[in-house]
């Protein structure tokens, strides 16, 4: 019984719990035959006539005690197919000998394979055994003329009450352990099944609410990933806002007399700054209605190529509405630079500083002007 229990022998957990029941049920069947044994020696006599059942149920008892050793090896399936085997051919050759009426009796044998490979074996070995037990009553009268000679030496008497009578209890009895043995296996095996039938329900229950959680999670986080994203193109908008502004404070143009506006360029200039520069110089002439635009670069660090030609460019601009350039601060490293540059600037007017030029353009202004901005000067 050990070897039957033991889990490593079946692969399949099915086959591993019904193992001890069937290994019951082959004894059983065995019991059953050799009771049977002794009712047909008992009753037909030790003869031919008593021989021939007594011979089926040895056959009976030795391929049951075959399929106890097979199962005891670990091999579930040949064990069910070596005793339903015995048993379909047992009842075939007691029946094919005793010919009918006589065999009528031992057809209800038949229903003990088919009930134990119904609840064994899968549906094929089941119809295959179904078939097999079915076509015995056809081969009785397919093999009656050939087996009539034989069938007469071995006529059983004509009262076989006693032996229907036994038949009936010892199939009786065996469908009986059958269904008592694997009834409460079944009935385990439901309740486990309902059992994890169960836990997979509360499993899928769980996961549906981990995932409507991780679904709800991550709508939160791309709702926050949206608002940071907002946030990052507001910033965005708010930084080249004050870049622009930045831009515009970088290149101021005031007024520091009518018609004459001084235009101070601080820093490295770049293509950005000299692009607002310029347009900030021409909208401011076009604006006070200016006649002169002073550049202090006092503040422009390093005159190269490219701050020389923003300067040619906003004057030549300066002039296209009607405005003179007056350039102012241009410290001595910066007049040796420009020398060295080759850019010529003597197209525009130059003064050491800012209150040079803004002495020379007031001393040039009309009369009426210049007392209107001496006014203006005292008033301030």
């Amino acid at each position: 019984m050990q070897a039957v229990d033991d889990a490593g022998l079946f692969s399949n957990v099915i086959e591993r719990q019904q193992a001890p029941a069937l290994q019951r049920i082959l004894i059983a069947i065995s019991g059953a035959a050799l009771v049977a044994l002794i009712v047909f020696l008992a009753t037909l006599g030790i003869n031919p006539t008593g021989g021939v059942p007594a011979v089926g149920a040895v056959v009976v008892m030795l391929t049951s005690m075959a399929g106890v050793v097979v199962l005891r090896r670990g091999r579930f399936r040949l064990a069910v197919l070596i005793a339903s085997a015995g048993l379909v051919g047992a009842v075939f050759f007691v029946t094919v000998v005793y010919g009918y009426p006589a065999a009528t009796p031992f057809l209800l044998v038949t229903l003990v394979p088919v009930i134990l490979t119904g609840l064994l074996v899968e549906t094929s070995r089941l119809i295959a055994v179904s078939a097999a037990s079915g076509l015995i009553p056809a081969l009785i009268w397919l093999l009656k003329p050939a087996m009539t000679p034989f069938v007469a030496a071995v006529q059983p008497p004509g009262d076989l009450t006693v032996v229907a009578v036994a038949l009936f209890l010892l199939v009786l009895f065996v469908v009986t352990t059958i269904i008592a043995l694997f009834g409460p296996v079944l009935r385990q095996s439901l309740a486990a099944a309902l059992v994890r039938e169960r836990e997979l329900d509360q499993l899928r229950a769980s996961l549906e609410t981990t995932v409507q959680q991780r679904t709800a999670e991550l709508q939160e986080a791309l709702r926050i990933v949206e608002q940071r994203e907002a946030q990052l193109r507001q910033t965005l908008a708010d930084l080249r806002a004050s870049q622009e502004a930045v831009r515009e404070l970088s290149a101021p143009v005031l007024p520091v007399l009518p018609g004459v506006l001084v235009a101070p360029l601080v820093g490295a200039i770049d293509a950005g700054r000299a692009e607002v520069f310029v347009t900030n110089v021409l909208h401011a002439i076009e604006r006070e209605r200016a006649h002169h635009v002073i550049f202090d670069i006092t503040g422009v660090p390093l005159v190269d190529t490219h701050v020389a030609r923003v300067i040619l460019q906003a004057a030549d601009a300066a002039r296209l509405l009607g405005a003179q350039v007056v350039v102012v601060s241009i410290r001595p490293e910066v007049a040796q630079t420009v020398v060295g540059l080759g850019v010529a600037l003597e197209r525009m007017r130059t003064f050491a500083n800012l209150q040079q030029a803004i002495s020379a353009l007031r001393a040039a202004l009309p009369a009426g002007v210049h007392q209107q901005s001496a006014s203006a000067g005292v008033d301030a």
